[in-house]
């Protein structure tokens, strides 16, 4: 226990310093040394019996935990530019849509349900139960998928070469029929 305390005395404000100096961050610093000297506490009988050298063996701990935390925020930095990426690339096309975008067709409700029916009309039959079935009554998948005794796979497809077509038919009227129609376009 005494030679703990000293250990811990002689050592422990050196290894903040160290580990501050990767981390930039003197708190996590001091986090991560008194999680090292914990892990020495609770381990110390097989520690002691496998170096010599303790301090050494502590410094080595806080090392790996300061690649960890380092690795660990890095992963982070790079998850918030992926999505400040997908952000900007969003109201990128977002403007560019506005900007090519004729207002005067996008105001004319009526026509957009003439595409969504003639879509409809002119896919196969049973594309356009299935779809209707999702979309209209609400049924799931499975559902559908033994009402028409198929399966889940061929609803799953079908429904969405049903919203590939629909897409393309709408092109300017998609931002219309998003709002017209959620429920219809999504998935």
């Amino acid at each position: 226990m005494q030679n703990f305390d000293r250990l811990y005395t002689e050592y422990k404000e050196r290894f903040i310093l160290i580990a501050s100096s990767y981390l930039r961050d003197k708190a996590q610093a001091e986090d991560l040394v008194t999680d090292c000297y914990m892990h020495f506490w609770e381990n110390r009988k097989e520690i002691c019996a496998s170096t010599d050298n303790i301090p050494a063996y502590i410094l080595g701990m806080v090392r790996y935990k300061c690649i960890d935390a380092l690795r660990e925020r890095q992963q982070h930095l790079q998850t918030q530019q992926q999505i400040y990426q997908i952000g900007l690339r969003n109201i990128r096309e977002n403007l560019a849509a506005l900007e090519e975008c004729d207002l005067a067709k996008v105001l004319f409700r009526k026509e957009v349900e003439e595409i969504f029916r003639s879509r409809l009309a002119e896919m196969p039959e049973l594309s356009a139960q299935i779809f209707m079935a999702n979309r209209f009554e609400n049924q799931t998948y499975q559902e559908i998928a033994q009402r028409y005794n198929i399966s889940v796979r061929k609803v799953t497809r079908e429904i969405q070469q049903c919203l590939k077509l629909l897409r393309e038919d709408l092109g300017d009227y998609l931002p219309l029929a998003i709002i017209l129609f959620p429920h219809f376009l999504d998935k």
